[in-house]
């Protein structure tokens, strides 16, 4: 198998275990037998030389189990998670779970070995978020030193062209993700043509960056009723100092992050603002046109102006929308407050 579904946040993150109890030896095989006896790994087999650590008298399926803990569920247990959300349309999720779907079946068939470098598990995220057209897919290779030499060149590759390389890890999706929900160039259709990703899902109806792109931070289980983990370092992130440096996005993200990219309602707002500003400021077609120079090709300009200011308008209709919608909800949800009640 390529990846496993685990049912719902509260066991992928927190293994089942509340904030507020303590993880020590009892709950963490509390949680390795509850995954145990859900069934979650039915079905998926593992390489003969791990197999052979197995103790004669252990279950296959706790065995496999034991060696998912705090990689495929209860992560929370030795670390924190960053995460991006990102919205996305039925039809974009439809072919999220399609491309993860095709991929466990490649590998139930032709089986998968992860590879650090060259196929790990930060590629299925990468290449299922690529299936709605939101960024380029990465290759994913097998092992050896050829072929971790092409993931290199592939960075010399991306320095030039301006697109991604193969090589993909954890913390460098999370800050893609937020950079995709919310740097867009979308203030004004010439800019917004420029960028491939932008034309593409255009094409789909929708652009990535947009209300509801948040980040998300779910901590590792507090240390003071943590028995089983002291916390580690940041993970891992590949950055290029003065050429690709994403050390101090990340750093802004996860340390001092604002409001807008926390709170919905902030989220909403600012969006609104941004779409405001851009309806604001729209020029003529031929002065934009002019104003990109020759970066922009002449005869498939006017259409995407067209489309690119109908979208903003819409989008920015749709964000008043749930800007009254979120504060009905924040209204509702009010302590002490009483439901209307009618016959």
């Amino acid at each position: 198998m390529n990846w496993v579904a685990i049912p719902g946040r509260d066991e992928f993150f927190r293994g089942g275990l509340s904030p507020g109890e303590t993880l020590d030896h009892a709950s963490y095989e509390a949680a390795i037998q509850r995954a145990a006896g859900a069934a979650w790994f039915v079905g998926v087999r593992i390489k003969d030389k791990l197999m052979k650590q197995r103790p004669a008298a252990m279950p296959i399926q706790e065995f496999i189990v034991r060696n998912s803990i705090g990689t495929d569920f209860a992560v929370n247990f030795a670390r924190t998670a960053y995460g991006a959300r990102l919205p996305l349309s039925r039809e974009a999720t439809g072919r999220v779970i399609d491309y993860l779907n095709a991929i466990n079946e490649k590998a139930q068939h032709g089986g998968y070995t992860w590879n650090a470098y060259t196929d790990n598990c930060s590629h299925v995220t990468h290449n299922a978020l690529a299936a709605t057209g939101i960024w380029d897919a990465k290759q994913t290779r097998g092992a050896g030193l050829i072929n971790v030499t092409r993931d290199i060149l592939s960075v010399a590759k991306a320095v030039a062209l301006g697109r991604m390389s193969d090589f993909s890890f954890p913390a460098n999706n999370f800050v893609r993700a937020f950079e995709a929900g919310n740097e867009r160039p979308i203030d004004t259709a010439a800019s917004g043509f420029k960028d491939h990703d932008i034309v593409r899902t255009l094409n789909d109806g929708w652009i990535s960056t947009g209300p509801g792109a948040l980040i998300v931070t779910y901590p590792m289980h507090d240390g003071a009723r943590n028995q089983m983990f002291a916390p580690g370092r940041d993970p891992f992130l590949f950055s290029v100092p003065r050429v690709w440096d994403k050390e101090e996005k990340f750093q802004m993200l996860t340390r001092n992050a604002s409001p807008s990219l926390t709170e919905l309602g902030a989220n909403l707002s600012r969006f609104r603002d941004r779409y405001a500003q851009i309806l604001a400021g729209r020029r003529d077609v031929n002065e934009e046109l002019a104003s990109a120079g020759g970066d922009v090709s002449e005869p498939a300009f006017p259409l995407f102006y067209e489309r690119f200011y109908q979208f903003i308008a819409r989008q920015l209709e749709r964000t008043n929308a749930l800007i009254a919608d979120h504060a009905r909800s924040a209204t509702d949800m009010r302590p002490g407050r009483r439901a209307d009640v009618r016959e």
